[in-house]
């Protein structure tokens, strides 16, 4: 392990080389920490390992407390300390905070858009039997129940605001103290990477400090309970004032080593604090416990690059105008009054009350202002702001919630969605990849918890309400799958917009027209859909049951008998090649036969009538149409 470093060159320059044993002793006793012949050694070394890069990559810390100064006036480091006597502080506003704050407007504003939708991980087989599908039918259900548990979704835009404020955003996936799959935001300053090793963003070693009220780690670990009671108290900060508190916390290290190949046994997971090794473990899989969304990745680096970074530049020049411009108004910009040198003015008439009167002999007092602001700082000053939108992809009228003027249309405004949307397109997909990463981890920890508890149940709501899923057949979960991501949508939110895609469903015939003036006061086509396919809904529901279960449910008169006949079809011609029991075959080919003999009796013959020659017939009118859908027919009243 090597370091070259510059050294000065008065003359010429010279490049010197940092061996191991040129090292601190702390970086040599922490090198291969997964490799300590004791738990003793293990705990110094992981310890001495990432308080090292720690200080090695102080330079993390000094940028994450800018980006988050910019973004919410207040840095994450020293905030318990004396930025809150700052605040407490009577009487003593800060003045170095931006008042027109474009990187919070541009970052709210992209944070809101995309997490309007909702990806949704569909687990897919890959040409799988009915086995396997119907496993990936209730993967579907368990993992939506699993993210309606944890609010993967609320937690999912913390997660975006980090990374666009941070650069990289970051959420962990752990079993909690009640055996269940937990996940929690974790700040980027809490890990630790060494930089080489995420020189192609792929490490082997990740490093997590985090600050743990004592008594919980106590519950979290009962057999160390003397180890925990030795431990230093931490503090988040080397300000005086933070340790002016009322809890107890100690700062626990976490660290992960990947195995380094199929069947290595390096691979190492393992928690100390500084009284020694609280858990140890071989760590088999091959990524973190962690999802990681960067708002941007770098060209080299395992950390990405935030909007707050990008916007740095120009919210520092837009700072400097600002506070120029109030100079420049508190200076100058002030009324004063001009009274010549001799003249009789009596100053006390000279007040703010509502028709005094000023009594004077000779010239008379005048009131002026002087031009305190050039107009070209306030040009230069619009046109950073205008720059700064243009640079994040942001629309200056997005981040105000108002429509250009003329996009009056709902396609016009649809469009002008669209090209808003194809900006963020690179980082929408990464925002939905993140979502497909949390589904394999949350997947892979349940079904270690299954193994070790014999089950693992979750909540699945759906339409029909709440239901109860298990993790289905844990061992075939290891089966190949592709997880697709789609993205839940609605109406537009715009009226006009909405009035053009009602309109347009409404003319195709997708819709009636009753449901039409609906859906235009009710933004969700939830419950449209929902009516408009229930039968279908009930057959598959009965084939469904057949396949999974055995139970058998016979058709009915309320049914559409004709699709049900279809879709039962289908289902013998696919399970059946599929290996399907024969039971189970059965009594589909039961249903069919079932579902053919009510059609033949609702199926009557027809009447016998006598000839009759035809009459006049009145000429048919058109049927009126609506001024809202004109391509739509209304019906007729009786």
């Amino acid at each position: 392990m090597a370091k070259i470093t510059p050294k000065s060159r008065p003359d010429r320059e010279t490049i010197s080389v940092k061996t191991r044993s040129d090292m601190p002793d702390t970086a040599q006793r922490g090198y291969k920490w997964w490799k300590a012949p004791s738990k003793k050694e293990l705990g110094e070394q992981l310890i001495s390992t990432a308080s090292f890069l720690k200080e090695e990559q102080q330079y993390r810390y000094r940028q994450a407390a800018i980006y988050a100064r910019m973004y919410g006036n207040m840095p994450l480091f020293n905030y318990v300390g004396s930025n809150i006597n700052k605040v407490n502080a009577g009487n003593n506003l800060p003045i170095d905070r931006p008042t027109m704050n474009v990187v919070q407007s541009c970052v709210d504003t992209l944070v809101s858009r995309l997490s309007q939708s909702k990806p949704t991980p569909d687990f897919l087989t890959d040409n799988g039997d009915y086995r396997e599908r119907n496993l990936a039918k209730h993967l579907n259900s368990f993992i939506g129940g699993e993210f309606y548990r944890s609010k993967a979704y609320e937690k999912g835009a913390l997660i975006l605001r980090d990374a666009a404020v941070e650069g990289t955003g970051c959420i962990k996936i752990f079993k909690d103290s009640a055996k269940r799959v937990a996940l929690e935001r974790v700040m980027y300053t809490e890990l630790l990477v060494d930089t080489n090793d995420g020189l192609y963003n792929d490490p082997r070693s990740l490093y997590q400090f985090k600050l743990v009220d004592r008594d919980v780690l106590l519950e979290c670990f009962p057999d160390y309970r003397a180890m925990i009671s030795r431990a230093e108290q931490a503090y988040p900060d080397a300000s005086g004032e933070s340790s002016r508190t009322v809890v107890d916390q100690v700062m626990v290290v976490e660290g992960w080593h990947l195995p380094s190949g199929d069947g290595a046994s390096d691979g190492k997971h393992t928690i100390a604090c500084s009284s020694g090794v609280l858990f140890d473990e071989e760590y088999k899989k091959e990524k973190f416990p962690f999802v990681f969304l960067h708002y941007s990745p770098r060209l080299l680096g395992f950390w990405g690059q935030g909007l707050a970074e990008q916007l740095m530049g120009t919210q520092v020049e837009i700072n400097k105008l600002l506070m120029t411009i109030s100079q420049s108004i508190n200076l100058v910009g002030v009324p004063r009054v001009f009274v010549e040198d001799g003249s009789k003015v009596v100053k006390a008439h000279i007040n703010n009350q509502i028709g005094s009167i000023v009594t004077y002999r000779g010239t008379k007092p005048q009131y002026e202002v002087a031009p305190c602001v050039p107009a070209e700082l306030y040009q230069q000053l619009q046109r950073l702001v205008d720059y700064a939108y243009q640079q994040s992809g942001i629309s200056m009228l997005s981040a105000t919630s108002q429509k250009p003027a003329g996009l009056n249309s709902g396609e016009a405004i649809r469009s002008y969605d669209d090209l808003q949307t194809d900006r963020f397109a690179s980082l929408s997909k990464r925002y939905e990849n993140f979502y497909i990463d949390l589904a394999y981890q949350v997947i892979d920890l349940a079904k270690d918890i299954a193994e070790e508890e014999g089950s693992y149940e979750t909540v699945y709501p759906n339409k029909d309400g709440t239901k109860e899923v298990d993790l289905p057949y844990s061992k075939l979960i290891d089966n190949p799958f592709v997880i697709q991501c789609f993205d839940t949508s609605a109406l537009p939110h715009e009226p006009a917009g909405r009035l053009q895609k009602v309109t347009e469903m409404a003319q195709s015939g997708m819709i009636t027209m009753q449901e039409a003036r609906r859906l235009l006061s009710f933004p969700d086509l939830g419950q449209s859909d929902k009516l408009a396919n229930a039968g279908e809904e009930r057959i598959l529901k009965y084939l469904d049951d057949i396949i999974e279960s055995g139970k058998y449910n016979p058709p009915d008169p309320f049914m559409d008998l004709q699709l049900a006949t279809q879709l039962v079809t289908q289902y013998i011609n696919l399970y059946t090649t599929a290996k399907l029991e024969e039971s189970k075959a059965q009594k589909l080919r039961d249903f069919f036969v079932q579902a053919q003999a009510l059609i033949q009796e609702a199926t009557a013959p027809p009447m016998q009538s006598p000839r009759m020659m035809p009459g006049p017939q009145a000429v048919p009118q058109p049927r009126p149409v609506s001024d809202v859908l004109p391509n739509t027919p209304q019906p007729v009243a009786q």
